[in-house]
């Protein structure tokens, strides 16, 4: 009897460690279609969270952002047009599926998270933040020209312009920088870079608060 245990036992434990291994495989099988399962705009959540609020000041608010736009700036990261973020959103970009960009756009596009807060610490020169956002100065548009909720909807030259009210102060103030030191260049007829080269720091800083915390640009571009 007890030769035959000795012997029993050795098929038991072979038999416990294949089943061990096979339930391990599936278990990694399992997780696999997971990570692969979800929606496309599942990527773009890790820094720009779900809702489209942005995870970090440093990121853009997706939400409320117009599809068009959001289509346009992904086409332009994976072809090389825009490379202001050091590469991340260029290699991001190329691993959504083109087909999926549409709907990764849409989705971001009907998000309405809470309102974002200022966070630039300077403080701004409102009165010269307004005249530059309603009616600008010699050789400077005014902001609303492209940027206000009429223009978006009704003109032509607007077209590629995207909504700033409800954008993060802080990438307001970083683009426009980026546009002057010549890091982004993807506007249309360089009138963005144009532009950013006339304006001050104090400028900047001023008129991407305005531009973000505008109630009236609230209520016109998020419903």
């Amino acid at each position: 009897m007890a030769k035959q245990q000795r012997m029993f036992w050795p098929f038991v434990a072979t038999a416990l460690l294949l089943l061990g291994a096979v339930g391990g495989g599936s278990r990694g099988s399992a997780d696999t279609i997971d990570a692969k399962g979800g929606d496309p705009w599942d990527r773009c959540g890790e820094c720009h969270g779900l809702d489209g609020a942005g995870n970090h000041i440093k990121f853009p608010r997706l939400a409320g952002q117009k599809q068009s736009y959001i289509i346009k700036e992904l086409f332009d990261f994976r072809r090389g047009r825009r490379k202001n973020d050091g590469g991340q959103m260029q290699q991001t970009a190329t691993e959504v599926d083109e087909a999926d960009i549409p709907r990764v756009a849409a989705w971001f596009a009907s998000q309405t998270p809470p309102w974002p807060k200022p966070t630039i610490e300077a403080e701004p020169d409102l009165a010269r933040a307004e005249q530059l956002a309603l009616r600008g100065e010699p050789g400077i548009p005014a902001c609303l020209s492209c940027h206000s909720a009429a223009s978006l909807r009704l003109l032509d030259h607007a077209a590629d312009a995207p909504r700033l009210a409800g954008q993060r102060d802080y990438y307001i103030a970083k683009e426009l920088n980026d546009f002057r030191a010549g890091r982004r260049g993807n506007d249309p007829e360089q009138m963005m870079s144009r532009i950013a080269r006339r304006l001050t720091d104090a400028d900047i800083s001023s008129v991407a608060v305005w531009l973000s915390q505008n109630p009236d640009m609230h209520q016109a571009v998020v419903p």
